[in-house]
């Protein structure tokens, strides 16, 4: 100790060599040590990776489920704001209703929208979308209403043809994008693309909102009336949002229920 702390100039090289010696005996005998340590983290570390895995799986599933949500919010968004910007120049107060089922019968078009008697709803209301006229309610509840599509084959509306006002009658087939133009004589001036309108007649639709274009037109020669065939404007398998037609005024609310819709 004595030449080592005086002499560290001569000490420091041996002392580097002895290190140097002895290294691999260092090592060998902390092999036991570092042999368990890395059997535990070995063990630690799949076990870890498995947890991982199963974590990650699970964060995968959730957000591809909120990414189908996220979509159909953007789809829904979009109908919305095909609702809010419709071209067609609506006559009288609106209300917006989603559609929240439908008949199961193929060949019936009737759907259960979540308005009712309570929002003022009542039976023969037009039902518009977007594009034209989708139906009109055929049942009222106190919270939910019916309505019957215009490819039913239990419906008809009167409509016109916009190019020269030539009117007749709108058929449902129970097909959902065929309807039939009933009644017009094959010397009438109908062609394909001609579009139909509401006429107005009956007091039932408003008059002047789409209603479907002429798809064919067949004329035997052997028939009083030609075979016309229509496919409607609305998207009648598509929309899920609706459009109810107020073409009367809206029901008076008593003070009780005006002064307590304020207060909320």
């Amino acid at each position: 100790m004595f030449v080592d702390s005086r002499f560290k100039s001569v000490t420091d090289p041996v002392r580097y060599r002895l290190n140097g010696l002895f290294t691999p005996v260092y090592e060998l005998m902390s092999w036991p040590g570092r042999f368990s340590e890395w059997a535990v983290d070995n063990s630690m570390s799949a076990e870890a990776v498995r947890e991982e895995n199963q974590y990650l799986k699970s964060q995968l599933l959730v957000l591809s489920g909120r990414l189908q949500k996220f979509s159909e919010l953007a789809a829904e968004n979009s109908r919305l704001r095909g609702l809010i910007d419709s071209t067609i120049v609506v006559d009288g107060r609106v209300m917006i209703a989603e559609i929240v089922g439908v008949d199961p019968d193929p060949f019936r078009h009737i759907m259960l929208i979540n308005k009712g008697a309570d929002e003022g709803i009542y039976a023969g209301q037009t039902v518009l979308d977007a594009r034209g006229i989708m139906g009109q309610i055929i049942e009222v509840g106190p919270r939910t209403s019916r309505a019957m599509l215009i490819a039913d084959r239990e419906h008809a509306l009167p409509v016109r043809i916009a190019r020269n006002g030539i009117r007749a009658i709108a058929a449902g087939t129970g097909d959902i994008d065929r309807l039939v133009l009933q009644y017009v004589p094959e010397s009438a001036d109908v062609k394909a693309g001609d579009l139909l309108l509401s006429s107005g007649l009956g007091l039932r639709f408003p008059a002047g909102y789409p209603v479907g274009v002429v798809s064919k037109v067949t004329k035997t020669g052997s028939s009083e009336f030609a075979d016309i065939q229509l496919k409607p404007v609305a998207e009648l398998d598509r929309s899920r949002h609706v459009l109810l037609l107020f073409s009367r005024p809206a029901r008076v609310q008593a003070p009780a229920a005006v002064e307590g819709g304020s207060n909320g």
